[in-house]
């Protein structure tokens, strides 16, 4: 534990020495000073002390077929949103998606991308059912870019959400900051790779299409314990 998150944990103390905690008014008033002077001496707010006792957590996602081959173009969208991390699987798991960050914004980019799966795979099947008398190799040449335009256009439209940096952002940077540190103290190392160009691009801009009917906003909060702060990374 570094000393800001020892200092932060002892204002977070200081702060539950209330009288409805069992405290006597005049322990609680004692608690308020020195908590008041602790956040003045080391330039500290309560929402820095809070997001430094925030839990981490990270969540797998299985994709499956096409579809589950270009969710990572989704799944970098969302984590801009969420201020997240993610990271697909690789060789060996190239249809596995995976998020790491505060518990509660890994489980609003988790809902997020369910959501998005959903509609492609959906819209995918429906693709597959006008080519499905036709060899394998033109049903991939129909289906590979419009699942392609579809990530894209669901990843720009998700990038739209993200609001404009406020000023005193500092929250967002520290955040950020714990979240590289996390994934320093469990190994992870993120490799950024290219997507190709899509050969037919009637097949990628219908993709497009589709994805501007699904409905992102209820994405927003999903199953959350609580509302995600959004913010654009620093």
């Amino acid at each position: 534990m570094t000393d800001r998150e020892k200092l932060a944990a002892r204002i977070r103390a200081l702060r539950a020495k209330t009288v409805e905690n069992g405290c006597t008014e005049a322990e609680a008033l004692s608690a308020a000073e020195k908590l008041a002077q602790l956040l003045e001496d080391h330039n500290m707010t309560m929402d820095e002390a809070d997001l430094r006792a925030s839990p981490f957590a990270k969540h797998d996602h299985m994709g499956t077929g096409t579809v589950g081959l270009k969710l990572w173009k989704v799944a970098n969208a969302v984590t801009d949103l969420t201020n997240t991390r993610t990271w697909a699987g690789g060789r060996d798991a190239p249809n596995r998606i995976t998020f790491l960050g505060l518990s509660h914004e890994v489980e609003v980019a988790a809902y997020m991308l369910a959501i998005c799966e959903r509609a492609m795979q959906t819209e995918a099947q429906k693709v597959m059912r006008t080519v499905r008398h036709q060899p394998q190799i033109k049903q991939a040449a129909k289906l590979v870019p419009f699942v392609d335009g579809m990530a894209d256009r669901l990843a720009s439209r998700i990038r739209a959400m993200i609001p404009p940096v406020k000023t005193g952002s500092g929250l967002i940077v520290l955040r950020n900051a714990l979240i590289d540190q996390e994934m320093i103290r469990q190994g992870i190392e993120i490799e950024t790779g290219r997507s190709r160009r899509p050969l037919d691009t009637a097949a990628y801009h219908a993709g497009q299409k589709a994805a501007d009917a699904v409905a992102l906003n209820k994405g927003l909060h999903g199953t959350a314990s609580q509302p995600i702060a959004i913010g654009a990374k620093q």
